[in-house]
């Protein structure tokens, strides 16, 4: 059985509407496999833009349910 993590990071930061700098968790992308081991493996390969980051603090969480992908407007 499949099952899909979502990987983020508490790594970096962003602004907020008043141009101040906050520090957040930033979702990264998803992966799919057997265990987390095939999941972050899989994410790895499917962002491959992922490895040129300077994330080193990358987390899981396995998602419950269904998951719906590909969703466009």
């Amino acid at each position: 059985m499949m099952k899909n993590f979502i990987f983020y990071t508490s790594d970096g930061f962003t602004y907020d509407n008043n141009n101040n700098e906050v520090n957040n968790m930033q979702v990264l992308g998803h992966g799919e496999g057997r265990n987390i081991i095939d999941a972050f493996a899989s994410f790895k390969k499917n962002q491959s833009y992922i490895t040129q980051q300077a994330f080193s603090n990358v987390m899981a969480i396995e998602t419950v349910g269904d998951v719906i992908l590909n969703l466009e407007l």
